[in-house]
């Protein structure tokens, strides 16, 4: 097996902001609308989650639930794929975005492939749909993804979906998400030969960045929404950022 936290590191040095969610802080987030924008912003990564419907079919949504993002009502596990391509995926953020749709993992594919843009793909499964949600994500990539580019990022809080991407796909590059500080994260990371550790950035201090660079990782931190902050871990050693503003660094 490679050794992904030493051999394939990520080149963060012309950007090192992610755009969460896309431009989100613009844009309905994980629409496709909040991804141009956010390449339009200079944005050189996107962050994405993915769920999948009754039927498997794998879509761009942070909520199990349909509520908060969208006009419809009921978990995304337990409605069929036709009923999430009804809804309106916009018009909750902005009256400018009535219409816009949620997207499915198949369009984001060709749409990063288009535009050249890199991803990382977090995986959020509904309860009890980990392993489903974890063997379409790979499926699509195999048959969507150019063979000769590299793999986008795949992340995820859920070590059972980790741990069932590194036994399908040895060659996927790995991200461990930590949203509370657990002294046993490198194991975990090590265990399943991570690339990156990402944080969240209250947990985060110049001693506990130093812990991670020193392990061998690169290290990311969610979600920085301040330039000050953004400056102050990059000084800890934090290789990227994820931004609902993708152009929080620019000049």
């Amino acid at each position: 097996m490679l050794d992904f936290s030493k051999d394939c590191m990520f080149d963060f040095s012309t950007n090192k902001v992610i755009a969460h969610r896309g431009a989100s802080a613009y844009a309905p987030e994980n629409t496709l609308t909040a991804f141009d924008l956010a390449l339009a912003y200079g944005a050189e990564w996107i962050e994405f989650d993915v769920m999948l419907s009754k039927d498997e079919e794998p879509f761009i949504l942070h909520d199990p639930s349909l509520k908060r993002t969208t006009n419809g009502q009921g978990i995304l596990s337990e409605v069929e794929s036709s009923y999430v391509k009804t809804l309106d995926a916009g018009n909750w953020f902005s009256k400018q975005y009535k219409g816009e749709k949620v997207p499915h993992l198949k369009e984001v594919l060709k749409w990063l492939i288009f535009s050249d843009v890199k991803a990382n793909i977090e995986i959020k499964p509904c309860r009890g749909f980990e392993e489903k949600t974890a063997v379409v994500v790979l499926s699509y990539l195999q048959r969507y993804w150019p063979s000769e580019s590299p793999l986008p990022l795949i992340s995820s809080f859920n070590h059972e979906v980790l741990t069932l991407c590194r036994n399908l796909s040895p060659e996927a590059p790995l991200g461990l998400l930590v949203h509370s500080w657990d002294g046993a994260w490198q194991k975990q990371a090590e265990l399943l030969n991570c690339t990156t550790v990402h944080m969240n950035q209250r947990i985060l201090n110049k001693e506990r960045a130093k812990e991670v660079k020193d392990a061998g990782f690169q290290l990311l931190s969610y979600t920085v929404n301040k330039r000050s902050l953004a400056e102050k871990l990059f000084s800890f050693g934090v290789d990227a950022i994820f931004s609902d503003y993708p152009d929080l660094c620019l000049a």
